[in-house]
C-alpha cells in the first residue's frame, strides 16, 4: 500500500478500466478525437497472449475496488544489428483523473521497471506523444534508470470519407480545403488491383518469413515465433491481415488493427501494424496499398493511419493521398543492458499502439 492505494498485477475489470481511461482522455483532449486503446477486446487481444506466468507484466492502482491507474509490459523478442535481445513494450499508461499529479502514475512506471529488470529484459521501449502529459511527467523518472531516445515517429494518414470524418473530427474549414487540395476526398480508385485476400491459417509461414525478414535489413526489429505471430494477425474484431499471392507464395501482407475514434461521433478506423512486401516493385507496393484501401474503404472504415517507421518506403503512401497527421511521438528505451545502446536508431520495426 502507498498512500491509500495499491499497486499490484491488474484484477481483469476490463470495463471499468475502460470508463477510467475514457475520462481521463477526455480530460485531457477536450473536444479533440483519441482512439479507444482500451476497449476490452483491443486489451484482452494484447493481455491474454502473455503467458500465466508473466502476468505480473500488467499492473494496476486501486484505491479499495477501484482502479486509478493501469500500465503494461509487452514481452517480446528483438534482434539488434544482428544479435538477439529480450525487451518490453511499455504502453498504455493511464491514471484516473481525479488522481493526476499525486504521483501515482510515477509509482506505477516504477514498479514496472522493477518488475523488466527482474525478468532480466535488455531494454524497455515506450512512445511519447509530444504535448502529452505523460511526456512531462517522464523528466521525474529520468534517476530511474538509463532512458535513451530512439527516434521520432509521425504519422499519416488516408481519409476515405471526408464528411463523416470532417465532422467526427472536429475539422475546420481550412483544414477541409487542404484535405480536398490533395484530393483526400477522392475515394482510391478501383481499376487494376492486386487480388488481396483474407489471411488463412495456411499463410502463417509465408507471413513469419516476411516480418522476421526484417531482422536481416534493420537495425532494430521485432522478430516472431509461429504462435505469437499467429495471434497477432488475426482477431475478430482486433486485428485483420489481407496477403497477396504471387507465383505460388506470399509475396505481400498487411495488418492492420480496428480502433474507434472518439470525437464527436464514434469511428471505426483501420491503424496499419505490420506490412511486408520485398520482392515487390515500387508501381506494385503502390498498387498494394490501393488496394488495401479499396478493401477497408468496402469494410466500411472511414480512414486509416500508418507510423512511419522506415521498414519500407513511405512514398508509396503518398502516391496513394496519404497526409501527415497532426501527432507525432517520441520512441524511447529504458535501457537495462550496460553492453547495449538504442540511441538514435532511424529504422526500427516493432508493434505500434
Amino acid at each position: 500500500m502507498t498512500d491509500g492505494y495499491s499497486i499490484e498485477t491488474f484484477r481483469g475489470d476490463y470495463d471499468e478500466l475502460e470508463r477510467m481511461a475514457h475520462a481521463s482522455w477526455r480530460d485531457e483532449y477536450g473536444e479533440a478525437s483519441f482512439p479507444n486503446f482500451y476497449r476490452p477486446a483491443f486489451l484482452r487481444y494484447l493481455i491474454e497472449r502473455i503467458p500465466a506466468e508473466k502476468r505480473d507484466h500488467v499492473i494496476a492502482a486501486y484505491r479499495g475496488d477501484q482502479i486509478i491507474a493501469f500500465f503494461a509490459n509487452l514481452p517480446q523478442k528483438f534482434f539488434f544489428q544482428g544479435k538477439p535481445f529480450r525487451g518490453a513494450y511499455s504502453c498504455l499508461l493511464v491514471t484516473r483523473k481525479e488522481d493526476l499529479r499525486r504521483g501515482v502514475a510515477v509509482s506505477v512506471i516504477r514498479r514496472g521497471l522493477e518488475i523488466s529488470r527482474q525478468y532480466g529484459y535488455d531494454f524497455a521501449l515506450f512512445t511519447l506523444e509530444t504535448g502529452h502529459r505523460s511526456t512531462k511527467m517522464m523528466a521525474k523518472l529520468k534517476a530511474e534508470g538509463r532512458m535513451e531516445w530512439i527516434r521520432k515517429t509521425g504519422v499519416v494518414g488516408r481519409v476515405l470519407d471526408l464528411p463523416r470524418a470532417a465532422y467526427s473530427e472536429r475539422l475546420k474549414g481550412y483544414e477541409k480545403a487542404a484535405l480536398r487540395l490533395i484530393g483526400a476526398q477522392r475515394p482510391p480508385k478501383c481499376r487494376g488491383l492486386l487480388p488481396l485476400r483474407e489471411y488463412q491459417a495456411g499463410d502463417l509461414d509465408g507471413c513469419l518469413a516476411l516480418l522476421n525478414g526484417y531482422k536481416d535489413s534493420l537495425r532494430l526489429a521485432l522478430v516472431w515465433d509461429r504462435e505469437d505471430l499467429g495471434r497477432e494477425l488475426d482477431c475478430p474484431d482486433v486485428s485483420h491481415t489481407l496477403v497477396y499471392e504471387k507465383d505460388g507464395r506470399i509475396a505481400g501482407l498487411i495488418n492492420f488493427l480496428l480502433h474507434d475514434h472518439l470525437g464527436r461521433t464514434i469511428e471505426r478506423w483501420a491503424w496499419v501494424n505490420h506490412v511486408a512486401f520485398p520482392g515487390l516493385s515500387n508501381a506494385e507496393r503502390a498498387t498494394f496499398i490501393r488496394s488495401y484501401l479499396v478493401s477497408i474503404q468496402d469494410a466500411g472504415f472511414i480512414g486509416t493511419v500508418e507510423w512511419k517507421r522506415r521498414n519500407y518506403p513511405t512514398r508509396v503512401l503518398y502516391r496513394n493521398r496519404f497526409f501527415p497527421y497532426p501527432r507525432g511521438v517520441n520512441q524511447m528505451s529504458w535501457t537495462f543492458n550496460p553492453d547495449l545502446s538504442l540511441a538514435n536508431i532511424p529504422d526500427v520495426y516493432e508493434i505500434q499502439i
